[in-house]
Order: structure tokens, then sequence, then C-alpha cells
């Protein structure tokens, strides 16, 4: 479930099951799933990928959540794109519907968009992330040995 790039229009996501790149308009992510009567705001549900359909989720780091063990690794800077689609998703709006805020009332949802200095410090580049070689998304029939 891995998101390699996000832009100002798209995120480029791996699905886990297939390995297959896909592009995902901001435009058709919303922050928030429900699960009976809750809805979870730190959840992204994506769409089922093209090629195998499989769904994949992305979770936002919870508020009391230690700071990653290893910076700079894959599952760092994936933890960071992360939550700045997240708060991207916020910012526009992109709420489902139990989550919007009602009237003039401020919104509830908790974001931790990514800092101008971690920016600068993890994505020089842009905000994406190079895959090392030895994290690349196995095949589903190597996992399953």
């Amino acid at each position: 479930m891995a998101i390699h790039e996000v832009t100002a229009e798209d995120v480029l996501q791996r699905c886990a099951r297939c390995g297959s790149g896909n592009r995902l308009s901001l435009d058709a992510l919303e922050v928030g799933v429900a699960r009976r009567e809750d809805v979870d705001d730190g959840l992204v549900q994506l769409p089922p990928c093209p090629a195998c359909r499989s769904t994949e989720f992305l979770f936002r780091t919870a508020e009391s959540e230690p700071e990653h063990p290893a910076p700079g690794s894959f599952g760092h800077l994936h933890r960071l794109l992360v939550g700045h689609l997240h708060a991207e998703l916020v910012q526009r709006g992109r709420l489902h519907t139990v989550l919007k805020p009602k009237g003039a009332g401020a919104g509830k949802v908790v974001v931790r968009p990514l800092s101008q200095e971690d920016r600068e410090r993890w994505f020089p580049q842009g905000l994406r992330i190079a895959v090392p070689p030895d994290e690349q998304p196995r095949a589903p029939e190597e996992s399953c040995r």
C-alpha cells in the first residue's frame, strides 16, 4: 500500500498485491472510513487497483505515535507522505460526509501537515520517494511462499 509521490493533482500508489503503479486523482480520495456507526478520520481508502481490484488503506500516524525509529528510511518517508496527503485532503474538504463541519463550526479532523523544514530536509526534489532495491514490493507469488 505504498505511496511514492504526491503532486498537486494526484498521488502515485504502488499496489501491495500486484505491484502495479497507479496514479490516483486527489479528487477521487477522501479522509474517513465508516465502520458501523463510527467514521475513522485517520484512514484514507484508496480506489481498487485497476489491475487486480485489491483495495488498500492509508493510515495517518496517531498523535501519540513515537518518532520513527529509522529517520530517512522508506517507512519514515512514507509516514511523512501519508500525513501530508491526509492534511491536503482535509484542507481541500475531501472528507467523509460525517466528518464535514455543520454550519459555521470548525472542522474536527486533526491534521499534521508536512513542515517546511521536513519538506526541505527529506524531500528536496519534491514529494516523492525513490524505492531502494531491498525494499521493492514483492510479486504476489513470492509473498505466498
